[in-house]
């Protein structure tokens, strides 16, 4: 069970309309974990599927509520505000550890050599096959090539996709995915936290980024074994799941190229972009109103100030 006095780590867990999968994310983080002290910590993000009710009763749990939905990145904000652990592991509603993960973690993390910044593992969908667990610093030109060169290359079958690298034991990337991301308070203290700008989407990315700017590795570990449903997160129930995800997506990925590109490049890149995606008209599964409100969101004006951002 949890210990609440000084916790060598805090779980940190956002929940938006997702009780049917953050009780069994629960359940399978005190059944899985020993050894070690930690405590668990869900910032709820106004929903209204039953959860403030059931979570803010639950004893196992420090429970937050926004009141709102404040997006990922300032949720787990709130959270590490009130954390108590020498490390934080920012952890999905919609996973669950199926071996004893936290401890794993946390004795890499202290037995370290290098500079360590986040620590992830190779995940898994529910029949144990591994998943998109880490990633390469995204760039314009890879953005656009995947725009123009790739599908060039499909329609003459030229095409092969290169197969994820996954570690005997543990490797260098250069982002691991959000759904777990494990690291100190020292570094987060360094570094900073969440960018708040982003509601959804790259958040992890940017945040990752700065951590290799300061010297520090991000690791992934083969070991922990965790499971990940994606496509099972909160749902607003407003909006198609394609302006749910691919219209916030958009909008975050302008956002961390203005944050991390040079300025004349960012704004070459936001006249070409619009452009080549106007192909959005030609797909003939999405409505009229889907298409015009993604078209709208290519010319969006996007805003980096957060007052609660420091670095």
């Amino acid at each position: 069970m949890p210990m609440k006095q000084h916790p060598e780590v805090s779980v940190i867990i956002v929940n938006y309309n997702t009780l049917h999968v953050i009780k069994p994310c629960i359940d399978s983080i005190v059944m899985q974990t020993q050894d070690i002290d930690y405590e668990i910590i869900v910032v709820d993000n106004g929903s209204d599927d039953g959860s403030i009710k059931a979570l803010s009763a639950d004893p196992r749990i420090t429970f937050i509520p926004t009141g709102k939905n404040l997006g990922f990145g300032k949720a787990n904000n709130r959270g590490i505000a009130s954390a108590k652990g020498d490390y934080l592991f920012f952890l999905n509603a919609d996973t669950q550890l199926k071996n004893n993960a936290i401890k794993m973690f946390y004795d890499f993390a202290i037995s370290y050599q290098g500079r360590l910044g986040a620590l992830g593992c190779i995940l898994e969908d529910l029949q144990g096959n591994r998943i998109h667990s880490y990633g390469h610093f995204p760039h314009m030109k890879d953005d656009l090539k995947k725009l123009l060169w790739i599908p060039l290359l499909k329609a003459l079958h030229l095409y092969k996709q290169s197969a994820a690298l996954y570690p005997k034991d543990w490797m260098k990337v250069d982002y691991v995915t959000g759904a777990d991301l494990f690291v100190s308070r020292q570094l987060i203290e360094e570094c900073g936290a969440f960018h708040p700008a982003f509601f959804m989407y790259f958040e992890e990315t940017e945040m990752e980024r700065r951590f290799m700017l300061h010297g520090y590795d991000n690791i992934l570990l083969n070991g922990p074994r965790i499971v990940h449903l994606e496509g099972e997160a909160g749902n607003d129930r407003t909006t198609s799941k394609f302006i749910r995800d691919t219209f916030r997506q958009q909008r975050s990925e302008y956002l961390y190229f203005k944050l991390t590109a040079p300025r004349w490049k960012y704004r070459l890149y936001r006249i070409l972009h619009p452009l080549l995606r106007q192909t959005v008209w030609l797909y003939p599964h999405l409505s009229l109103s889907d298409k015009w409100k993604y078209v709208k969101q290519l010319f969006v004006t996007i805003n980096t100030q957060a007052d609660e951002y420091t670095c």
